[in-house]
């Protein structure tokens, strides 16, 4: 009960964050779902970690509908029929948006917005189009407060496309999330203008849209919260990271943990994640009861579920004397076969109702959570040790290849970076080429700061930090990430003529 009291008391929360903190109170007020001693034991020790799904959880965690799908067929749920022009489509989607659920209580995934709204563009005006998108993406901003909803584009270049990277360069907003599919029918103009809003905005993230369609099976796959990759039409039902500082802490020596370890902790791991899906589906009933559902907007067999790692650079500091990723060789040979051992153990197991992957969890490197101390977020370089940007470049394109559920790296370059775009776009190009999935640009000055997967405005950080209500409640996990993992001492690039080559 004091827990109760104190968030009907807190003066730094808005009605909304209230609301959603007080439903999680009362779903933790709950029993935790069964699992065995030994999860449990992990659980306590630090080395598996729900996320703060709830201990009853009634949804799944990351919910991907098939908007493409509702704009075609309207929704009996909603009473809303079939858009017929941009106004319409504008006003449904905005509508449907408030009606998918998710672990943040916001959608976590917007749609493949130029797919969805490409084809009413040519049912008003040029400078109608670019105002009813402009009020679409300040809408999302204003009633959708929370950084991990978010949108995709791409790989072609298309009216929607342009005038969403257009509207996002001006607007310089934390919400929504954004991620361009970048591939090599994407053009260089269009792809110019990403890398020019990213260098201002963070955004978008550029994926790389060969390999995750070679992941998926084709294009109906979407960025989620983060930096998810999961099906459209789908999602994931939960996500359990694992941590492999702590879990290394279990072990005698290199070889022990390799051998014993960590497939015990990975079992541990993918019990946890079942039980919880198990839970969702079969108490819970969540796919009985969800309109999205019964409308195919979406449909069991396309979710997977999430076996999250973090801290690989501590793990291989625990096993090589203190060895620095990027910076050795034997460092980086030991986190290449932790990551394959890990994700080898991974796929042996299957997932409680999803067909996703043939059945088995997805792998994920998990963007690390506010509370984290001295633990580096995913496989990442820890925060102000990274090695030179190619040597980075070629490491997390390496271990990028274990992950299919999300994956993604951080490179931050100086402000006059701005000026030289097509030295940044050749960067990209280069980290595509060696095999990079996701990564996210950004400038040493930018007012929004990528903090692991989702962004913050110094503003609003400044806001918080002062005691004050602030509309985002991603600002919070923002806040106190800064805090408590460096995160504003990344290391900052140059670009040079030629870079990428």
């Amino acid at each position: 009960m004091d827990k109760v009291i104190e968030l009907v008391k807190d003066r730094r929360l808005t009605y909304p964050q209230k609301r959603h903190e007080l439903a999680a109170a009362a779903e933790n007020s709950l029993p935790y779902l069964q699992v065995g001693r030994r999860v449990q034991e992990l659980m306590d020790s630090g080395v598996l970690h729900d996320l703060g799904e709830g201990h009853a959880p009634y949804r799944p965690r990351y919910i991907l509908p098939d908007y493409v799908k509702f704009i075609r067929q309207g929704s009996r749920h909603l009473d809303l029929p079939a858009p017929r022009d941009l106004y319409e489509a504008v006003n449904a989607l905005l509508i449907l948006y408030r009606n998918v659920p998710s672990v943040t209580g916001y959608p976590v995934y917007l749609g493949q917005i130029d797919d969805v709204l490409e084809g009413f563009i040519d049912t008003v005006s040029p400078a109608e189009a670019e105002r009813l998108l402009r009020m679409f993406l300040v809408n999302i901003d204003r009633t959708l407060p929370d950084a991990f909803v978010h949108m995709n584009i791409g790989p072609r270049a298309t009216a929607v496309g342009r005038l969403v990277l257009k509207l996002e360069g001006e607007l310089k907003k934390a919400v929504p999330n954004l991620s361009l599919k970048f591939s090599e029918e994407t053009p260089p103009e269009f792809a110019r203008l990403a890398v020019t809003t990213a260098l201002d905005t963070s955004k978008p993230y550029f994926v790389n849209h060969a390999e995750l369609r070679r992941v998926f099976g084709g294009d109906d796959y979407g960025i989620a919260s983060c930096y998810n990759s999961l099906k459209i039409g789908g999602g994931s039902f939960t996500l359990v990271r694992l941590n492999l500082k702590e879990a290394a802490r279990g072990a005698r020596d290199y070889d022990q943990f390799m051998a014993d370890v960590l497939p015990e902790v990975v079992d541990a791991q993918a019990e946890l994640i079942n039980a919880r899906i198990r839970f969702i589906v079969e108490e819970a009933g969540f796919f009985e009861s969800s309109f999205l559902a019964q409308e195919g907007l979406i449909d069991r067999r396309k979710f997977t579920a999430m076996a999250g790692f973090f801290g690989l650079y501590e793990g291989v500091q625990a096993f090589s004397g203190g060895r620095r990723m990027g910076h050795d060789k034997g460092a980086d040979e030991m986190a290449l076969a932790i990551m394959g051992r890990a994700h080898d153990l991974v796929k042996m197991h299957k997932t409680a109702y999803g067909k996703v992957f043939g059945g088995l969890l997805g792998v994920h490197a998990q963007s690390g959570i506010d509370t984290d101390v001295d633990v580096t977020a995913g496989v990442r370089s820890r925060i102000g040790d990274e090695p030179a940007l190619y040597d980075q470049i070629r490491l997390q394109s390496a271990l990028q290849r274990h992950f299919d559920t999300g994956v993604n790296d951080i490179y931050i370059f100086e402000a006059n970076a701005r000026d030289n775009p097509d030295g940044v776009l050749r960067i990209v190009r280069g980290a595509m080429k060696n095999g990079m999935r996701i990564m996210a640009l950004n400038t040493s000055d930018s007012e929004l700061i990528r903090i692991t997967g989702y962004l913050v405005k110094r503003c609003e950080v400044d806001r918080y930090f002062r005691g004050e209500p602030v509309r985002e409640g991603t600002v919070k996990l923002g806040a106190d990430s800064i805090k408590n993992n460096r995160t504003l001492e990344r290391r900052v690039r140059a670009v040079r003529e030629g870079d990428g080559q």
